[in-house]
């Protein structure tokens, strides 16, 4: 059994980008730059304008938001301009604290949804990590009205608060992540543990807060688990009725900074943090219902001599264990993750999905099946993992962006182009193509 203790884990990858940095994983100095002369880098605001920017969302095709971590503010971008600040909310946040992640529901009204570690005053003690809803004010380009959608786990540790959100339009749903916050329950594989507590998944919920729709777990009683319920009175006396799990789209989740869907085809992917190196961190295609295996098991599980026999399965559920699609043996700390297809990179990078990273402030791209839920690779990185530094720098095709944390597509039409938060550098890295798009409010590249 691979079993990992609270003790000695790694620090989460926004702390780790700015260490790693000032160790020379990234050289300080080092300009952004892809290996295909084809893709070029620009910042879409001059370095240093944003402290220490964690996402952003696209509010129209030239006007997006971006968030700073440690300020509470969120920054607006408009024309490749910065605008007065749509936001400013009290954060704590020492370690992975902050502000943490953002996503446009782009009806009418425009909404925003936001995750932050909230607290009374910047840098005081966390309330907790808080999802709100607001809505967008285009007249006078701030947020208003917010509203509390749910009230997660901030203790004990300042790391593993996850954070990174992203919008379904079609279905009208919000996913999201909350890392494991160093707890040992169920959701973390423990079966003797604490009952499901919100850490260590990915959650979907509606617009208001509530469950989303063909979320896949029924909540069940925690004294008789083959009784499902709908509050603890339905539930044998001295037991409850797990109605927390009705949030959850997977579990077993260490921390993770990647979110995205594939727009070919709807599937969620992620990537998630392993613990100190050597470790495990992955990407990985994310089915209703997964259980991504923590803490019992990160990388591949024909690695692990106790295979999935001591995971904590749902009640009902059976095992529903997710297999990484790839991992890296040693740190890079994967963040943000996107798929290019029908960008202006062209028809080339139509079959590959991009990984950023925090440590080495490199892209990473990893080529995709025909079926697109898998990668096809050969030599030493067939087994899906790079065990070297060798196989690692393989599948590099940008570097120098010093500590990536998201990785975004535009909303020009009808190719976006590919946008990158770098921590360190505080700015937004707009990566154009060959192909010509026509924008609103940008000249045309």
């Amino acid at each position: 059994m691979r079993e990992y203790t609270v003790s000695g884990l790694r620090a989460g990858a926004f702390a780790v980008a700015a260490a790693m940095l000032a160790l020379g994983a990234s050289p300080a100095g080092a300009q952004p730059m892809m290996n295909d002369p084809n893709l070029i880098v620009s910042p879409v605001v001059p370095a240093g304008s944003l402290n220490q920017p964690t996402t952003m969302a696209f509010l129209q095709s030239n006007e997006m938001l971006v968030l700073e971590k440690a300020t509470g503010i969120v920054r607006r971008i408009l024309n490749d301009v910065l605008q007065p600040n749509a936001l400013d909310v009290a954060v704590a946040s020492d370690g992975e604290r902050g502000l943490l992640g953002v996503a446009v529901d782009p009806g009418s009204p425009t909404r925003v949804f936001l995750y932050y570690t909230e607290s009374t005053v910047d840098g005081g003690p966390a309330l907790g990590n808080r999802v709100y809803r607001y809505d967008w004010s285009p007249g006078t380009g701030t947020l208003i009205n917010p509203v509390l959608l749910l009230d997660l786990p901030s203790q004990p540790v300042a790391f593993h608060n996850g954070g990174v959100l992203i919008w379904d339009d079609a279905a009208s749903q919000l996913y999201g992540v909350i890392g494991d916050q160093n707890h040992t329950g169920q959701l973390q594989n423990i079966a003797t543990g604490p009952l499901p507590d919100n850490t260590g998944v990915i959650f979907r919920i509606n617009a208001d807060g509530t469950p989303a729709a063909g979320n896949p777990f029924t909540p069940w009683c925690s004294n008789q688990t083959t009784t499902t319920c709908t509050t603890s009175a339905n539930c044998p006396a001295g037991g409850t009725c797990v109605t927390q799990a009705r949030l959850y789209f997977s579990y077993g989740v260490r921390n993770c900074f990647g979110l995205t869907r594939d727009p070919a085809n709807g599937r969620l992917w992620d990537s998630e943090n392993g613990p100190f190196m050597p470790t495990y961190d992955e990407v990985n295609l994310v089915p209703s219902g997964a259980n991504s295996g923590w803490t019992r098991i990160m990388g591949p599980v024909v690695r692990d001599p106790e295979g999935t026999v001591d995971l904590w399965n749902v009640p009902g559920m059976g095992l529903t264990y997710n297999d990484p699609e790839f991992s890296w043996l040693d740190s890079t700390a994967p963040t943000g993750i996107a798929f290019p297809i029908g960008s202006s990179w062209g028809p080339a990078y139509d079959g590959v999905v991009l990984v950023g990273d925090a440590i080495f402030g490199a892209i990473s791209s990893l080529p995709l099946n025909a079926t697109r839920d898998g990668f096809v690779l050969t030599g030493g990185l067939a087994d899906l993992v790079a065990d070297t530094a060798a196989e690692r720098d393989q599948l590099r095709i940008g570097t120098g962006f010093q500590g990536i944390t998201h990785i975004l597509r535009g909303l020009e039409s009808p190719n976006p182009h590919l946008y990158v938060v770098s921590i360190n550098n505080g700015t937004v890295y707009r990566i154009r193509g060959p192909v010509p798009v026509s924008l609103q409010g940008f000249a045309v590249d």
